[in-house]
């Protein structure tokens, strides 16, 4: 069965976005407090301040969610596993153009903020420059005692690295947010005190705090003091240098991975060590492979149907653990080998599409994978697949309506799970003919499942991996983490923005609206789960062994993103990394240690040049060059490191101890 016309291995990185924001009061002890901060009065629409549920923070009187993310939007809660619930305000998270508020419910489940949170606040006339803050070509600058910017882990008492810019999409000055952005992801459950000092506007003149902040840092409340003292206890900033300062708490690992957790624990203890039940619908020849489709049956945790628009059936539990209601079916899509026999079982990656694709991208590189004797089986990303483009879109519209993409991915996630279980369980795929020599014999090797994520799969690919036994080697192609990060900085989300601007026109509401997707979109999306990837395992579950492959100058998914990931796993780069020159940065790849000698049985960041020009520093795409994004499947060296990587968990060299280039 020849398909054509299909896409290739790796698609795009993802786009669509936006959601709510919120509000509220107090602190918390133990390395986890509460505070607020600020920045000079902007002009602009004054926004709406009341408390349906939390209130707005007036020390950033620009807009209510400002500063953000901050402890004074949440509540105490001693049942949430940080002490805290998150508490934004109805009536002060964004409106769209008819006027309709975000409703927060969902957001106010968590106990807390993304690991990839994006601090953002606003600044009238703010000079960067002047204000030495520090840009994303020298994250270690942030380091230093004379930082701007200072933000301190309240667990180890260390600072944080970030850089610092100004939204390069905003038309208006004064609605143009100041984005600060962790150079790794924030550690679950514990609080980060936030401070900017000696801030400067364009016309030289210093930055005063606001009102609020001022009152604040005459007569401290509970948590303004906390940050004051923390700030100054560890990095040596006084009170009456700060110009604005605030604490945010990231959220607990049951409240960011709980709900899949829970779904795969549950599916796991019924399936022992068993499979789900499935059935090969279609067997049909396409050149050194053969395609085999069917589905199988998995719980279903969603309403309904389970189908696109759907939400996770976890109805008033404040955690958001759902509850199965019968069995939805997953369809499946394999390339087995016309070679692969029970003298020589072929080894099977599990592959994860790109942008909005599906199951059937796996097509392209299950036959080039025949060819050395590797099976590939795919199935759809629920929630971010070609049947979700019109959910996701009419979301755009409303953004309370957005939940249902992170939702539909984690039984998506679910999915991919359970197609790692039929593949290594002899009551799997080994129990049917189709994946069974004339012997009845199995001619796939149960011990040799891995996982490839290629860009949008990338993104995802650590979620599943992250929870499961059943596969050890991960490959994330032209990866990332943390879609608030990545969407304004790829060519993909040009397609959709649009929408979003159309129904929230605001400029200083985007940022945050970017953000705040982000607190929903953690449970399915590398960001939530890579604390517990290659370190920090769950219970009962190994760590990985993780290849990123990384494109210079990708127009899809931003290197800055791609950095970020292997910083947040701790991982190291193969070097030489990129040749003299080609990179910006003061310190190209701080933060990535070179691996000491290679081959490596170990995780790895392997950077591919194909003569892109250097991507802009501001959060913008690049567009300079041809996009090297889809290269990587074209280029021999980099297929046998792959090949290498799944077949003997070994990372080698395959450029000859140069940068690893091919010609554009």
């Amino acid at each position: 069965m020849r398909r054509r016309g299909m896409r290739r291995t790796s698609s795009a990185l993802l786009v669509i976005a936006v959601v709510a924001s919120g509000c509220s009061s107090e602190a918390k002890t133990d390395g986890r407090a509460a505070n607020s901060g600020s920045s000079r009065t902007s002009t602009g629409a004054a926004p709406v301040r009341a408390a349906a549920h939390g209130s707005c923070d007036d020390a950033d009187p620009s807009a209510c969610l400002l500063p953000w993310p901050n402890d004074r939007f949440t509540r105490a809660d001693p049942s949430a596993a940080t002490g805290r619930r998150v508490d934004l305000p109805a009536t002060g998270t964004p409106a769209n153009s008819s006027g309709t508020r975000i409703d927060p419910t969902e957001w106010n489940r968590n106990d807390g903020f993304a690991p990839a949170s994006t601090l953002i606040t606003h600044v009238d006339d703010l000079d960067v420059q002047a204000s030495e803050l520090p840009p994303v070509t020298d994250i270690e600058s942030s380091l230093g005692s004379g930082s701007s910017l200072v933000i301190i882990d309240g667990r180890t008492e260390k600072r944080v690295a970030a850089w610092a810019e100004l939204d390069a999409n905003a038309h208006d000055p004064d609605r143009q947010a100041l984005l600060i952005t962790p150079a790794a992801g924030l550690a679950e459950g514990t609080t980060y005190y936030v401070g900017l000092r000696h801030l400067k506007h364009t016309d030289g003149t210093e930055v005063k705090p606001s009102k609020t902040f001022a009152g604040r840092l005459a007569h401290p409340d509970r948590l303004s003091a906390r940050v004051f003292q923390e700030l100054e206890d560890h990095a040596g900033v006084t009170r009456t240098d700060l110009d604005i300062a605030w604490s945010f708490t990231v959220g607990s690992t049951e409240s960011i991975s709980g709900r899949l957790r829970s779904m795969w624990s549950e599916t796991s203890k019924d399936l022992g060590d068993g499979a789900p039940p499935f059935e090969v619908t279609s067997d049909e020849a396409s050149g050194p492979a053969r395609v085999v489709q069917g589905t199988f049956e998995m719980p279903n945790y969603l309403t309904g149907d389970g189908g696109p628009g759907s939400v996770l059936a976890n109805g008033d539990d404040p955690d958001g653990i759902p509850i199965a209601h019968g069995t939805m079916k997953a369809a499946f899509f394999c390339t087995v080998p016309e070679a692969a026999s029970a003298a020589k079982p072929a080894g099977t990656v599990i592959y994860g599409h790109g942008l909005l694709g599906t199951r059937a991208q796996a097509l392209d590189i299950g036959l080039v994978g025949a060819s050395v004797n590797l099976s590939f089986c795919a199935l759809d990303y629920l929630g971010m697949s070609a049947d979700d483009v019109a959910s996701i879109v009419k979301s755009f519209k409303d953004l309370s309506e957005f939940r249902s993409l992170p939702d539909r991915l984690q039984q998506g996630h679910l999915g991919f799970l359970l197609l790692g279980r039929l593949l290594r369980s002899p009551q799997g795929f080994a129990s049917d003919k189709a994946f069974q020599d004339h012997a009845g014999k199995a001619i796939l090797d149960a011990g040799h499942v891995s996982l490839l994520g290629a860009s949008q799969g990338g993104i995802l690919g650590g979620v599943a991996s992250a929870l499961t036994n059943d596969w050890q080697q991960v490959i994330l192609a032209v990866p990332g983490m943390g879609y608030n990060l990545l969407l304004r900085r790829s060519v993909d989300f040009d397609e959709f923005f649009p929408a979003v601007e159309a129904s929230y026109p605001d400029e200083l509401d985007q940022p945050i609206l970017l953000d705040l997707l982000e607190q929903l979109w953690q449970r399915g999306e590398n960001s939530g789960y890579a604390e517990h990837l290659t370190r920090d395992p769950y219970p009962g579950v190994k760590a990985k062994h993780v290849l990123l492959l990384e494109a210079f100058g990708d127009h899809q998914v931003a290197n800055v993103s791609t950095e970020k990931l292997a910083r947040t796993l701790r991982i190291g780069r193969q070097t030489p990394t990129l040749a003299d020159g080609r990179s910006s940065d003061a310190t190209p790849f701080w933060g990535i240690d070179p691996i000491p000698k290679l081959p490596s049985s170990g995780s790895g960041l392997v950077m591919w040049d194909f003569d892109t020009p250097m991507p802009p520093i501001e959060n913008l795409p690049n567009r300079a060059g041809d996009d090297p994004h889809g290269k990587l499947s074209d280029v021999p060296e980099a297929l046998a490191l792959v090949l290498s990587f799944v077949t003997d968990g070994k990372l080698i060299d395959v450029c000859g101890g140069k940068p690893c280039h091919s010609p554009g």
